[in-house]
């Protein structure tokens, strides 16, 4: 399954815990950061460093939507990650599990530290646990909607509920407040709940 849009897409604040390649179909994508920025047409992919926060620019081509795919790669190196160790490290436990419940209590106990210790690991990182969670929640949502594995296309609430969405209010607030999008330009239900396009 891909991504498809027929219509301008800016997608804000994506960060994913392992390398991301991102994969063009047909359209365009442009991939960029306060650093770098990235061009990508129809064939071409590119590969996002771990845990490096980027924006994503859709756009469609003449009379054709846009169409890509979101890959994670898995290795075993260490990507340079700006010293968020800690903050990466509780990314990939969160992505790898969106449906548990993230509390401090439960970080504390996975990094055998307080609570407070536990938090100030993160804010020593510039990071906050609530943040994060519902970052990695839904970084969880977009790749798994924009697999190019065959499966089935998934309706708004699998995807939600999948990534550990209490609700599908829940789930386009989330969307709306770190990417900047509504769900439904990338998501469509099989109800009926928004597809107007894929992302």
């Amino acid at each position: 399954m891909a991504l498809v849009s027929d219509h301008p897409l800016y997608l804000l604040g994506l960060r994913f815990p392992l390398k991301l390649r991102v994969s063009v179909r047909q359209g365009y994508v442009t991939l960029h950061n306060e650093i770098a920025t990235k061009k990508l047409g129809s064939g071409e992919s590119f590969v996002v460093p771990a845990f490096l926060r980027f924006a994503c620019d859709v756009m469609p081509g003449r009379g054709q939507p846009a169409v890509f795919t979101l890959a994670l790669e898995h290795d075993d190196t260490e990507a340079a990650d700006g010293g968020k160790r800690w903050s990466r490290a509780l990314a990939r436990h969160i992505f790898h599990s969106p449906q548990g419940q993230w509390t401090a209590a439960r970080l504390a106990a996975l990094w055998q530290v307080t609570p407070h210790k536990a938090r100030a690991r993160l804010f020593a990182e510039g990071e906050a646990l609530l943040s994060l969670v519902r970052e990695q929640r839904l970084a969880h949502a977009l790749h798994t909607a924009a697999q190019a594995d065959g499966e089935a296309e998934r309706g708004l609430a699998e995807v939600a509920a999948g990534s550990g969405f209490a609700s599908i209010p829940a789930f386009c607030d989330a969307c709306v407040d770190v990417a900047g999008v509504r769900p439904a330009l990338f998501l469509r239900g099989q109800d009926g709940v928004g597809r107007e396009s894929a992302l």
